[in-house]
């Protein structure tokens, strides 16, 4: 078996321009030649792959991408442009975004093939939270509930914006947030599958909307809440929430703390919920440093 060094410069030979009378004696077309080159150099990522040299078995994937879209085999230059993702995922992840990215615009742009490009978006947006890149995970989270939803798959959908939901909800931006729940709790009514999560959503509603020191609205949306569902009201998340309301309005920070606390005994509260009641403990008291429980 031929080494993967011997496969690219095979490889390349067969890409070096070819005088007139040397095709003519190959019998080789330079369509033909590309061919056979993407070939070789499919066969040496694969080699290095099998030796776990991801980089170099990524930057091989890149090379048959290159070349099939030269000969415009958008299909096959996109599922290349996958498997180096796949190559880079765990060695480089920026090589892994880059090539992702090619791969989607292509499922868009040439091959229509939402559902795929939807799917990897959503990888895309992992990607981008596991290097730390919080807004293009929020900005590709969106897209892929909106690639979903083009697809009309839902429940992809509510996925993706309930991730976008969270992060954002964690960076402070609240009003974006709580637009994204909405879409999911609107997704969730009327499906029997999804209506049980309900209550969480309108949990995360409210709290995003008392970071924002609407005690006005948070009161007008427990109303509307209690509507969508009747057992939202029999809840301890409604009451927590009430009894929340009632702390702010007595500016009783202690008062707010034992809620919390009790609350948390029973049902273990999440980093993105503690840190959002944390925000709001500063708008009873305003004091950043006390302890939440």
């Amino acid at each position: 078996m031929s080494s993967p060094q011997a496969l690219i410069a095979e490889a390349e030979k067969l890409l070096k321009p070819q005088s007139g009378f040397l095709s003519f004696i190959t019998g080789s077309s330079s369509s033909l030649r590309k061919e056979d080159a993407t070939d070789l150099y499919i066969q040496a990522a694969n080699s290095y792959r099998l030796s776990k040299d991801f980089n170099q078995a990524g930057n091989q994937f890149l090379k048959a991408a290159e070349i099939q879209q030269s000969l415009g085999n958008h299909n096959d230059a996109a599922n290349h442009l996958v498997e180096a993702y796949k190559c880079f995922k765990s060695s480089s992840p920026t090589d892994a975004i880059r090539a992702l990215s090619q791969a989607i615009h292509i499922f868009l742009t040439q091959n229509g093939q939402f559902r795929r490009a939807a799917n990897f978006t959503m990888d895309l947006a992992e990607l981008y939270e596991s290097v730390g890149d919080t807004p293009n995970a929020i900005k590709s989270y969106e897209q892929a509930g909106d690639y979903f939803t083009t697809d009309h798959a839902e429940a992809l959908s509510n996925k993706a914006f309930l991730k976008c939901a969270d992060l954002s909800a964690s960076t402070g931006d609240y009003k974006k947030a709580v637009e994204l729940y909405d879409v999911v709790v609107k997704n969730s009514l009327n499906n029997s599958l999804t209506k049980w999560s309900l209550k969480d959503y309108f949990f995360k509603i409210l709290l995003c909307i008392l970071c924002t020191n609407d005690t006005v609205e948070a009161e007008k949306r427990m109303e509307k809440f209690a509507e969508d569902d009747p057992n939202w009201t029999n809840s301890r998340k409604f009451k927590l929430v009430e009894g929340i309301l009632e702390s702010i309005q007595n500016g009783d920070v202690e008062d707010f703390s034992d809620k919390v606390f009790e609350f948390d005994k029973f049902s273990k509260l999440d980093k993105l919920k503690t840190q959002l009641l944390l925000k709001i403990k500063t708008s009873v008291v305003d004091n950043d440093d006390v302890d939440l429980l």
